[in-house]
């Protein structure tokens, strides 16, 4: 009766049979005796032979585990859902019709241990393989395609302004999701689904939790850089309200980080969301998500004629309002958004004001049936830009001794679309697919038509191919001096084999792209090997190599395209300690990008400059090579309540990376103008 044993163990939802993270596990006879299920849902807990553990989850009925009935000392937990509602009908998550296809999902849990995500869902995007963006930011270059090409999606509605703290250039460093709110994120990373529309190179997609807490829970982080809330409660047996906010102070991160960010002057933000989610009744959901976002931040620039500050202020806000009613076997859904933007950004003689509208709705009908699925729907798209604001009449001479001239302007594109999917089973291993999306020309808009096919096979219980062709459409509304809409082409071919075991993944992918934007034709030839190895339970690798041949072509002439990137080496070590310790590097190499040099000047008697001359050849930068590495530690602090801490060090070997080279006023020398160097951050999540 006095021996005691290591128990081991791992805690699963008893339906699906899905890993549980974040379970608490603790002793009947020392309830200060505990502990939490890791990312995997495994634990260890030493406790006696006549103890008994407890085990908690939210949502879940509390399970009584006595340790002299286990074997071993070793037990699988079976979690079984508390009773949420009284439907008699079961209303899940709305599903992507071709999501067999080339489709990979990024965890919650994920997107928090991701150091390079920086907890953020699009920027965790980066750490994929077919991720090509060329700088550190939330705006998601996919397959050698820009970052304008990629679609982003939440709830089914386009998000035309995703980003945080951008520049006039629409480059900005984070997204605007929260992460707690968001219940998973798909991404196609080529020949984005066409029921979507707003894409041609890939495709974001995420939704919103649809969850009914059976108790109010909530959360507050407390970082370097942020102080936030979340708060989720039943209103009643068929509702729910989430509730978060941020705020986003500069002063201690520029502190702890002043050599690295020493550029940047101060920012700061504050957001606010609200998330209702409700059964209407036994087949009918709806969902509605408002969030309002300021924010303004400040950073020292030089260029050869003007040294300064730029300034950049924001007002932010959007709503996305979802129905979805289930009869039989069809669905039929109703999607709307509505959004805004005001933006002005300051910096010498440059001085804009920009404002973006945009009005989305969509209907669709979704049959699905035990031998095929189809999908139909019309959608309407309206985006509007409105910009007045001064700019240098030289690009070269930014001074404010120098000549500017004023400019305004306002475009809009207005652009109603039909579309069906229709997908077949043929048997146990194949399916294939194929859908169309037409747009209703108006306005002397262009007519067009997208086309899409897809085969998906499976090999095995382990090995499964996929091969994906199309053609789309995007209509791009302009974010500066410049005047009206571009339409985005795009032929993709695409081939993927992947092979999954309980402890390996390996994909294998293949794609050609041709992409047509404001006269530059881009072809794109690529090729992507992954592989993800659980060598125990406590160590994981992933190792990713990307390569890119890409060649941009205007008026007869050819140079390589900025995503002419010959390797890409990414990957992650995730080790974890006891269960509730993980220690994750994150790290990424690749072929420096383009950039034209200075070869030649002439100086201007009317301005007092010198006008620079760049190579008609592009020249590459130095390879761009960093390591990113985080601590977190998961404590178990009652038995309904936990936290996560966390500290993680961007950059942590302080590698000079150049983003570009900055000339003094005569161009006789140059300096280069770095990406991020090494950068330091910490903070805690407390759940309760």
């Amino acid at each position: 009766m006095g021996q005691s044993c290591m128990v081991k163990g791992k805690v699963v939802e008893a339906y699906t049979g899905e890993l549980l993270t974040g379970a608490g596990i603790r002793s009947l006879a020392d309830p200060s005796q505990g502990t939490v299920s890791d990312g995997n849902g495994s634990f260890e807990l030493s406790a006696a032979a006549e103890d008994t553990l407890i085990v908690t989850f939210i949502g879940y009925a509390d399970e009584i585990v006595p340790v002299a009935a286990l074997e071993g000392c070793t037990v699988t937990i079976k979690m079984t859902a508390l009773p949420r509602d009284i439907d008699a009908v079961e209303i899940k998550a709305e599903r992507i019709i071709a999501e067999e296809f080339t489709i990979r999902k990024i965890r919650k849990l994920d997107i928090y241990t991701n150091p390079s995500a920086k907890a953020d869902p699009i920027l965790a995007v980066n750490s994929m393989p077919s991720a090509t963006t060329t700088d550190e930011s939330a705006n998601i270059s996919l397959r050698g395609g820009s970052p304008a090409e990629t679609g982003i999606f939440l709830n089914n509605v386009p998000i035309n302004d995703a980003v945080r703290y951008s520049q006039l250039n629409g480059i900005g460093t984070f997204s605007i999701f929260n992460t707690a709110l968001i219940n998973n994120v798909q991404v196609y990373a080529g020949n984005p689904p066409l029921e979507y529309g707003n894409s041609t190179s890939g495709l974001i997609a995420l939704q919103t939790d649809e969850n009914i807490p059976a108790r109010p829970t909530s959360s507050i982080a407390l970082t370097l850089a942020s102080t936030g809330f979340y708060s989720t409660r039943k209103l009643n047996e068929r509702s729910s309200l989430t509730v978060f906010g941020n705020y986003h102070p500069s002063a201690l991160l520029r502190s702890m980080n002043a050599r690295a960010l020493k550029n940047l002057e101060s920012f700061s933000s504050g957001d606010l969301g609200l998330h209702y989610y409700g059964r209407l009744s036994d087949n009918t959901v709806v969902k509605v998500f408002n969030y309002s976002l300021y924010e303004s931040y400040r950073f020292h620039q030089a260029q050869p004629t003007y040294d300064g500050v730029f300034d950049q202020q924001k007002v932010r806000n959007f709503t996305v309002g979802n129905i979805r009613k289930r009869i039989g076997n069809t669905e039929l859904s109703f999607n709307q958004g509505l959004s805004f933007s005001q933006a002005d950004y300051v910096y010498g003689t440059t001085d804009i004001d920009l404002a973006l509208h945009d009005l989305f709705s969509s209907f669709n009908i979704h049959r699905s049936g035990h031998a095929a699925e189809w999908k139909a729907g019309i959608s309407y798209d309206h985006k509007s830009s409105d910009f007045t604001g001064t700019f240098p009449r030289y690009a070269f001479a930014a001074g404010k001794e120098h000549p500017v001239v004023q400019a305004a302007g306002a475009d809009h594109v207005s652009n109603p679309e039909v579309y069906a999917y229709y997908k077949r089973f043929l048997g146990s291993r194949w399916i294939a697919g194929a859908g169309i999306r037409k747009n209703i020309a108006i306005e002397n808009l262009k007519d067009y038509v997208s086309l899409q096919g897809n085969i998906h096979y499976k090999a095995s219980e382990n090995l499964t191919v996929n091969v994906s062709a199309g053609r789309y459409h995007k209509y791009q509304l302009p974010q500066g001096a410049r005047s009206g809409s571009s339409l985005i082409r795009s032929f993709q071919y695409s081939a993927d084999v992947n092979y999954t075991t309980s402890s390996l993944e390996a994909n294998f992918s293949t794609f050609y792209k041709r992409s047509f934007v404001q006269g530059v034709t881009t072809d794109i030839k690529g090729a992507e090997v992954f592989t993800r190895y659980k060598i125990s339970n406590s160590l994981r690798v992933q190792l990713s190599l990307t390569s890119l041949d890409a060649i941009a072509t205007q008026s007869g002439e050819s140079q390589p395209s900025p995503y002419n990137i010959h390797y890409f080496i990414r990957g992650n070590v995730e080790y974890k300690i006891q269960g509730t310790w993980t220690i994750t590097t994150v790290f990424l190499f690749r072929q420096g990008s383009y950039y034209y040099p200075v070869t030649a000047t002439t100086f201007r008697d009317d301005l007092q400059v010198y006008e620079p001359t760049a190579a008609q050849d592009p020249a590459r930068l130095p390879a761009y090579n960093t390591i990113d590495v985080s601590v977190s530690k998961i404590f178990a602090l009652t038995q309904k309540s936990s936290a996560v801490a966390f500290a993680s060090c961007g950059n942590i070997f302080n590698m000079k990376n150049v983003r570009d080279y900055t000339y003094n006023y005569d161009y006789s020398k140059r300096d280069a103008y770095l990406f991020s160097l090494r950068t330091f951050y910490i903070g805690i999540i407390i759940n309760f």
